[in-house]
């Protein structure tokens, strides 16, 4: 069959077959809740604790945690986390959710509180630790580390009383001296509370640069709703054509790259999720 031969299939039908393509593809069609991209050359900010494979107690004064916020405008079931960085974390990572401390406008999760020795010393929402992370080369030579969360947890939308989510990633080893370090990002939040343990105290920080980060609710059912915010809206259309020709998170088709297909797919969503 020559090229004039070749059957030309129907928009719709295209829309139709993509559309279906989309239950094959629950991390590609995920809701993006959270998109940071890493920043090459960006400053790199040491996140880790010193797992002791002795007998005493961890305790180091080289510890370090940092912690980059984010909001959500609905309750969302967080199960598909990404970040990037560089350094030893041959232990694992610890994942942890924080709240704003309600004391205080400034930007300061109650993480502060946890690892500083308050008393009565704080509960996080969500803390785990895991060593079930993919990881593969990233851009600037940086490593990207991929969690697919074990046991997914929800977060209720943020409030006046909570008005921001913090999450720490935090590299875990057993080497005294050992760091990871997590990448600078981009797009989304542009700060970052630090924790140094210190000989001589510990030490609290705001750090004027996000760090990179995706977080996404691959249980959404709307997987046009790039942003997570329960509708598929000029905000998702802008974060699609930003991507065009990436192989981004608006690649809904999991084709490889964001393309007409992903703006069929979206186009045909529109409004309100279901």
């Amino acid at each position: 069959m020559n090229a004039a031969m070749t059957p030309r299939i129907p928009t719709a039908t295209r829309v139709l077959t993509c559309i279906s393509i989309l239950t094959c593809a629950a991390v590609a069609s995920a809701g993006i809740l959270v998109d940071q991209p890493p920043v090459v050359g960006g400053t790199l900010r040491e996140s880790h604790l010193w797992r002791d494979p002795g007998p005493n107690e961890d305790d180091s004064d080289l510890d370090t945690v940092c912690w980059t916020d984010f909001t959500l405008a609905a309750p969302r079931t967080i199960d598909h986390i990404e970040w990037w960085g560089s350094g030893v974390c041959e232990v694992g990572f610890r994942i942890e959710i924080w709240r704003q401390d309600p004391n205080t406008i400034a930007y300061q999760p109650l993480g502060f509180f946890y690892y500083g020795g308050g008393v009565p010393r704080p509960v996080p929402t969500v803390m785990f630790e895991t060593s079930a992370i993919t990881q593969t080369a990233g851009p600037g030579g940086l490593t990207k580390y991929t969690l697919e969360v074990p046991t997914p947890f929800t977060l209720p939308a943020n409030t006046p009383e909570n008005v921001r989510w913090f999450i720490g990633i935090v590299g875990l080893s057993h080497q005294y001296a050992a760091a990871w370090k997590w990448a600078r990002g981009s797009g989304g939040s542009n700060a970052t509370a630090r924790w140094l343990h210190g000989s001589g105290g510990p030490v609290f920080q705001v750090l004027g640069e996000g760090r990179a980060l995706v977080i996404r609710d691959t249980s959404l059912p709307c997987p046009t709703d790039l942003d997570g915010d329960g509708s598929v809206g000029f905000s998702d259309l802008l974060t699609l054509l930003g991507q065009w020709g990436t192989a981004g998170s608006a690649d809904v088709n999991s084709d490889g790259v964001v393309g007409f297909d992903d703006l069929l797919i979206l186009v045909a969503a529109w409004g309100a999720c279901p």
